[in-house]
């Protein structure tokens, strides 16, 4: 590697009175159709980038409330009652345990690790995997896993999402916790993109049906940075 962790960390202490604000944009994709009374099963492609506008790291984000018009959840049908929960996941530091019939998405996570607000070193970066599972009957378990030279730590670490419904929509909502806030003791983790799919799912198998909205079905995100800072990005999935 060819930055240390002790350069790091001097860079860090340079670079703590700096701030950097974060710039949001979203993509989704959902399939259009389905009604209260005829629901229909959609996957979810679901994208976010964050920037700065003087391309310094990001600032961490500690908690995402991701609404989708027009969807429902259930993940009681997605393996017959069987989930694979953040705890069990976080338990044994390894998803080997789960279920195959529970695993319902992938995805990958994109970020630099650095001093708050400092300039990005391109060899200090965080890249994950991001595996999705059905991790209860109103959550997903997001369980997030890289090593070096991927990750400049390794990281085996779940996050429990919780799901819940509202008249317009259904939305995911969890909080990240140190660990990824801070991969390295005194740094940052500062994302710049993040990818992810939710399969649809055979049968009756799948975690979201569409039950229809008006004109465009939008994707809304309240990110929550770690100072508190809320900032809202909204963007199309395609027609209702």
């Amino acid at each position: 590697m060819a930055i240390s962790v002790a350069a790091l960390l001097c860079f860090a202490a340079v670079a703590l009175a700096q701030t950097s604000k974060n710039v949001y944009s979203v993509t989704g994709k959902i399939a259009s159709g389905g009604t209260k009374a005829k629901p229909k099963h959609v996957g979810v492609v679901f994208n976010y980038k964050i920037s700065t506008p003087d391309n310094t790291l990001t600032s961490p984000v500690q908690t995402y409330k991701i609404h989708f018009d027009g969807l429902k959840y259930n993940t009681k049908g997605v393996a017959k009652g069987k989930y694979c929960s953040a705890a069990t996941i976080n338990a044994a530091a390894s998803d080997a345990g789960c279920s195959a019939a529970t695993h319902v998405g992938t995805g990958l996570v994109n970020a630099f690790v650095g001093g708050a607000g400092g300039a990005v070193d391109p060899n200090a970066k965080c890249n994950l995997k991001l595996d999705i599972y059905a991790g209860g009957p109103k959550s997903l378990a997001l369980f997030l896993h890289g090593t070096p030279p991927d990750c400049i730590a390794q990281i085996n670490q779940a996050i429990d999402a919780k799901l819940s419904t509202d008249a317009t929509g259904g939305s995911l909502t969890f909080t990240v916790p140190p660990t990824l806030l801070h991969p390295v003791a005194g740094l940052d983790s500062g994302i710049t993109s993040v990818s992810s799919t939710i399969a649809k799912g055979s049968g009756t198998k799948g975690v979201f049906t569409s039950t229809g909205c008006k004109g465009t079905r939008k994707v809304t995100v309240t990110f929550t940075a770690e100072d508190g800072t809320t900032s809202t990005a909204q963007s199309s999935a395609g027609k209702c």
